[in-house]
This record gives structure tokens, C-alpha cells and sequence, in this order.
């Protein structure tokens, strides 16, 4: 698995926030049909929310960006194939498509969520590969 980079404050005396960045480069195979990992497993019991960005610097590629979660404590590998079947891990919310040269940002209550984990595949015919830190994932929480 590869190793996110997080790091986690407290704002205030009620408000703390984990940012989780993917710690080394990603690479996406091209049509391979499953999704590499870009974010592993991140615990987000203790927060309400997280934002997800993806910055896609690749001028041909258009990948497409799941985000996974769990309530089981232990769900095993994060998922990579196409379809997870018999996984403890379940899609949050619709696919999100990103254009070449450009990025995408989601919200998504975690409210009850034990932890999330975002994936990533190409769409189309191009290996391209994502630099450490260009996948962002901002928890926030109230104490």
C-alpha cells in the first residue's frame, strides 16, 4: 500500500482538520480496467466532512476519480478493480470525471463514515502518472 501524507490540527478549541495528500506518485496504467489507489485507507471518524481535489496536469488524459467508503473497522485492501464485488468498501456518491489540464473538487459528509479511500483509472488509451501531493483530501471536524 502506498503510505498517504497527513497532517492533522486543531484549529480551535471545537475545530480540527486532517489534510491527507498522496505521499508518492501514482501511477495509471492505460486501460487496464481497474483503478490505481490514490488516497489508501484515511480514518474520518472524528471528522463531519472532507473535500476531495485532483489535479490532473496531463494535456491528453481524462481519468475518472472513485471515492470509497466503509463502516466496518477492518474493510481489507482498498479497492482496484473495477467492480469490488463481496468488498467491504462502497461508492460514495457518482463517478467524477476530470478533463486534460484541468482538476475537480468534491464534498462529502462523513458523518458515520469510518473511512474513505479515493481511486483513480484513465478512460481512454494514455499511461499517465500523478506527482505526490497533486490528490488533496481536507477533513474537518467539531471536537
Amino acid at each position: 500500500l502506498m503510505a498517504n501524507t497527513e497532517t492533522t490540527k486543531k484549529l480551535t478549541s471545537t475545530v480540527q482538520v486532517r489534510e491527507v495528500t498522496n505521499g508518492a506518485t501514482v501511477s495509471v496504467l492505460a486501460s487496464s480496467g481497474n483503478f490505481a489507489t490514490l488516497i489508501d485507507a484515511v480514518d474520518v471518524r472524528m471528522f463531519d466532512k472532507v473535500t476531495i481535489q485532483v489535479r490532473n496536469i496531463d494535456n491528453t488524459s481524462t481519468p475518472k476519480v472513485r471515492v470509497f467508503g466503509t463502516l466496518f473497522p477492518t474493510p481489507g485492501a482498498t479497492p482496484t478493480a473495477t467492480t469490488p464485488a463481496d468488498s467491504k468498501w462502497v461508492q460514495i456518491g457518482d463517478d467524477i470525471d476530470i478533463g486534460a489540464s484541468t482538476g475537480a473538487i468534491k464534498s462529502i459528509s462523513t458523518t458515520a463514515l469510518k473511512q474513505i479511500c479515493v481511486v483513480i483509472r484513465d478512460q481512454g488509451s494514455n499511461t499517465q502518472t500523478f506527482p505526490a501531493g497533486d490528490c488533496v483530501v481536507f477533513c474537518q471536524g467539531t471536537i
